[in-house]
């Protein structure tokens, strides 16, 4: 493993997040809403086929380059019945995810071992930084701009800071493989 995370940025143009957007506020289904007792995730979810958004932008196949490059981890070929999920951070409940990590349940067959997040915002917005640990807090400013693209491995500890104005948008991929050895 050569890095930490990789970043491309404007790997989106403004015409294919709104694009990606419209299909999935036409065609989403919502997953998860936070309850008012919610202190870990305070996001709206919404989950989509990939195939529906794949003709945009083949989002698999430079995340198989980036592992390639900068990971090299044991990944499956992804199937057609891969979700693309899009978060919904809004300054009305101060939308923040606080510190984790993410995986399956361990009855699965498979582990995430890929994270990728795409900044799908089209509007500004404050607050709402991503960070990862790594050794400590460390703020990913390339993502405040939208289009950008991140990928990182799934264990590393995430969070995405309260929104205090406007909406952040972005949209979630895992990639899976084998379980950890």
């Amino acid at each position: 493993m050569k890095f930490t995370y990789y970043t491309i940025e404007n790997y989106l143009t403004k015409e294919q997040i709104k694009s990606i957007n419209n299909i999935i506020e036409k065609k989403g289904r919502t997953f998860y809403a936070p309850s008012a007792e919610d202190k870990v995730k305070t996001s709206i979810c919404h989950q989509i086929d990939y195939k529906l958004i794949e003709s945009i932008k083949d989002i698999k196949a430079t995340i198989n380059w980036i592992n390639r490059e900068a990971f090299g981890f044991d990944v499956y070929n992804q199937l057609n019945t891969d979700q693309f999920i899009r978060n919904v951070y809004a300054d009305i409940n101060q939308g923040e995810y606080n510190w984790h990590f993410d995986a399956d349940p361990h009855n699965f067959n498979y582990a995430i071992k890929l994270t990728t997040l795409i900044n799908l915002s089209v509007d500004e917005y404050e607050g709402g930084e991503f960070s990862l640990w790594d050794g400590g807090a460390v703020v990913i400013k390339p993502f405040t701009k939208p289009g950008t693209l991140i990928t990182f491995p799934s264990f590393y500890l995430h969070k995405v800071n309260p929104v205090t104005k406007g909406q952040r948008i972005s949209g979630t991929f895992f990639m899976t493989g084998p379980k950890w050895k």
